[in-house]
């Protein structure tokens, strides 16, 4: 790991940089042509990151899933997914409301979210992640880039926890093998604006899980009971403002909501 001049190495810097732009919501300049890193430094970047929140009280409660959706990983040119951490204080309840202040460029994605009952290996298949599952639920995942412009490279992406910034769970419910095709519709202020299908997060949520599995595996530290995973988005995410209420609806799985506070 090269050093920088200071002291610290390019891991740490960027991670203390990152850190910062979260807790002021202050953005800050994409790193892709100055500082470029590459994937296994980005996770170490994402890592630290966490540590410090874990230092300041917070704890770990999950994963998500990011880049699941394939037309927009054709957009942006990556082939596989990555990954973010979630942790207790980024939960709002269903029907409750987020925090604007400090939150830079907020959008909300609906998700399918996962619980599970034990732990769930990289190797796992299919019928096997379905009964590490002990319940589902419909979620809404609000990300916000610590970056200006919103411009980045998918190592960008994963130094900053994948875009992760707030969740919310609604009713959890038995798990199911008939979560490949169910339609979704998002509202806000009471408008649709945004129709898809959960066959779009990796042709079903399921292998969002495994992707998932695979993915922390790797990292040497498996989905263990008790973990949530989220699956990565159904649409296209929507742009929240201050005031707004969105709404999340999964045939057969339920709905989801929450409102965003003042600015």
């Amino acid at each position: 790991m090269s050093r920088m001049p200071d002291g610290l190495s390019k891991v740490e810097r960027l991670a203390s940089a990152l850190d910062q732009a979260l807790c002021t919501g202050m953005p800050i300049a994409q790193w892709t042509g100055t500082a470029a890193i590459t994937l296994q430094e980005a996770y170490a970047v994402q890592a630290l990151g966490m540590a410090q929140r874990c230092r300041r009280g917070d704890r770990k409660v999950g994963l998500k899933l990011a880049f699941t959706n394939r037309k927009a990983m054709a957009h942006l040119g990556v082939n596989a997914p990555v990954y973010g951490v979630l942790s207790a204080a980024m939960q709002v309840p269903d029907g409750g409301q987020l925090a604007l202040q400090g939150l830079i460029r907020p959008r909300g994605e609906p998700e399918i979210a996962f619980l599970l009952s034990r732990r769930l290996d990289g190797a796992a298949s299919l019928d096997q992640a379905l009964r590490a599952v002990q319940s589902v639920a419909a979620a809404v995942e609000i990300i916000d880039s610590r970056y200006r412009d919103f411009r980045f490279s998918p190592a960008d992406v994963v130094a900053d926890n994948a875009s992760a910034c707030a969740f919310v769970l609604g009713p959890w419910q038995p798990p199911s093998m008939g979560l490949g095709a169910l339609t979704v519709e998002v509202e806000l202020d009471g408008k649709l604006v945004a129709q898809g299908s959960s066959a779009s997060i990796l042709d079903h949520p399921l292998q969002a899980l495994l992707a998932a599995a695979r993915l922390a595996s790797d990292a040497g530290h498996p989905l263990e009971a008790g973990t949530i995973v989220l699956s990565g988005s159904a649409t296209e995410p929507v742009v929240l403002s201050a005031g707004s209420h969105m709404a999340v609806h999964f045939a057969q799985l339920g709905s989801v909501g929450f409102s965003v506070g003042p600015n």
